[in-house]
């Protein structure tokens, strides 16, 4: 079997050629123009680690070589990419460089996976004759970090967007404050009418984290990121053709800044830090003032640092604020949102307000029918993130430390998350903007567990997101999945080994349940 029955996301058109193979030697160049030279200096980068090849970057071509090529003529899409590899060249022909980024990603998984190890490996490095015509079927194809519960580095961020692009996942939703903490620096501006100490929301807010006794370790990591760190971790992104989507969850979810601002409180008195994992009981206050003032300068601060067009505002799981005042207030937040320039995103319980023309509901769980409403009368675009097919907290079995296990139907493995169509209840695909696997963090508490949740089941949403209905195949899928093993091995991903999948190879990392002993990483732990 060669290695275009192996590609993931399943690209919409795969046709093997006549002809011998391409077999990239020592003497190989990377051919691009000077628009083309950023995705380039990628692929050379992959392929000098596994080969040891010296892959110059130059402009003309030559038999041998891989070429990159930006063309307006290009038709297909502005993430559309055309590889085809022959006895002489591997050419990549796209209309932007999310297209080549794209085309890129194909490529690394035609060639054998010792291309992906940290060394330099004596393989052959084949790729059989091949055209390959691909377009995303949804434009966004999104993972979601809960910062909030336990903080990541920007540099544990910066790789996780490193593996999660290997499968053309294009944005990354940080959940950045809840009633645990507040991840992001606000500075205090020069007009401040209420005295609000908005430095306070990371000096008290930023040290806050949950603490659940069966993690390992039990309490979350504190932290938060600096305006300029936020800055760090988008250009980074950009460079990997990810779009980051900054959340402030509003009006629930706030104790955090409750407790760090005084007069976000009717009483005028801050409220403790929390660490409990409990959802619901929080809210800001619809007939106080100084909420609207908070909020137009969180989001406009927010909104000015954020390179994308999304600006997520929560809404979700406002237990406890009376409905009137919730709408009262979710109304008043859309706008202060949409007068920040940017496109606002909301979980699906916002849909009960009346949205900005392009504001973008994201559906999780309950009630379908506004979600579908709102869509049909006002435009809205939906993110597709149904608990039950992509909440990658959720546990692979139910005695494991890490994860949670609400969701009805589970526990969960990679097929849950593959066996569906996000054009459901009623939503055709114009209506869907693409697809979100979400991992809250109430038990994860670095980038390995966060890893193990994700993957597989990530490589599933991928595919879900990417590849249309008519070319996916559980069976096959599962066959494909097991080949990519070897390939995340290499790269030192962790991921979940189902027992129903033929590995290629194992994870690095063991599975947690079975650490029982007191020199395990995870301490004493009960099968």
């Amino acid at each position: 079997m060669n290695t275009t029955d192996n590609l993931i996301p399943r690209p919409s058109h795969v046709a093997l050629l006549d002809g011998p193979a391409f077999t990239l030697g020592s003497t190989a160049r990377i051919t691009a123009s000077d628009s083309a030279v950023a995705v380039a200096q990628q692929l050379a980068s992959l392929l000098r680690r596994g080969t040891g090849y010296e892959l110059p970057i130059v402009e003309d071509t030559r038999p041998g070589d891989i070429s990159l090529e930006l063309t307006d003529t290009f038709d297909g899409g502005p993430e559309a990419y055309v590889l085809t590899a022959g006895e002489d060249e591997v050419r990549l022909t796209a209309s932007t460089g999310a297209g080549l980024f794209n085309g890129v990603q194909t490529l690394r998984q035609l060639f054998p996976a010792a291309v992906e190890g940290a060394d330099r490996s004596d393989n052959t490095w084949v790729i059989p004759a091949v055209e390959i015509a691909d377009a995303p079927r949804f434009a966004y194809r999104g993972l979601m970090l809960d910062v909030a519960r336990s903080f990541f580095t920007v540099e544990e961020v910066k790789a996780q967007i490193d593996v999660m692009t290997q499968f053309k996942l294009n944005a990354l939703h940080l959940h950045l404050t809840d009633d645990q903490a507040w991840r992001i620096e606000i500075h205090e501006p020069e007009h401040n009418p209420s005295g609000l100490p908005y430095a306070q929301l990371t000096a008290l807010g930023g040290q806050g984290a949950v603490e659940v006794p069966t993690a390992v370790p039990a309490r979350g990591r504190q932290g938060f990121y600096t305006q300029q760190d936020f800055r760090d971790i988008q250009a980074y992104a950009a460079t990997k053709n990810v779009l980051v989507i900054p959340e402030i969850d509003l009006p629930g979810h706030v104790n955090a800044a409750l407790a760090s601002i005084p007069q976000l409180n009717p009483d005028g008195a801050a409220k403790p830090m929390s660490t409990t994992a409990e959802v619901g009981w929080s809210t800001l206050t619809a007939d106080l003032p100084a909420t609207y003032e908070f909020v137009r300068e969180v989001l406009g601060q927010l909104a000015a640092i954020t390179v994308g067009p999304y600006l997520h505002i929560g809404g979700d799981e406002a237990k406890v604020t009376e409905h009137d005042d919730y709408v009262a207030m979710v109304q008043q937040f859309v706008q202060i949102g949409a007068d920040t320039g940017k496109t606002v995103v909301g979980w699906n319980e916002f849909a009960a307000v009346e949205l900005p023309e392009g504001a973008v509901i994201q559906y999780w769980h309950g009630d379908f029918a506004p979600v579908v409403q709102q869509a049909e009368q006002s435009g809205a675009t939906v993110i597709m993130s149904p608990a039950a097919n992509t909440y990658l907290d959720q546990k692979y079995a139910s005695d494991s430390p890490i994860g949670l296990e609400w969701v009805e139907g589970g526990p969960f493995t990679w097929s849950e998350y593959y066996n569906w169509d996000p054009a459901q209840g009623g939503l055709k695909d114009q209506q869907i903007l693409g697809v979100e696997g979400p991992l809250w963090t109430e038990t994860v508490r670095d980038n390995e567990q966060a890893q193990w949740l994700l993957y597989p089941r990530a490589v599933s949403l991928a595919e879900v997101a990417w590849s249309g209905q008519e070319v996916r195949n559980a069976g096959d899928f599962r066959r494909r999945l097991g080949a990519m093993g070897e390939r995340l091995a290499k790269q030192g991903v962790v991921f979940q080994e189902a027992p129903d999948v033929e590995w290629s190879a194992n994870s690095t990392w063991p599975f947690p349940e079975t650490a029982t002993s007191s020199d395990s990483k995870y301490g004493t732990i009960e099968a």
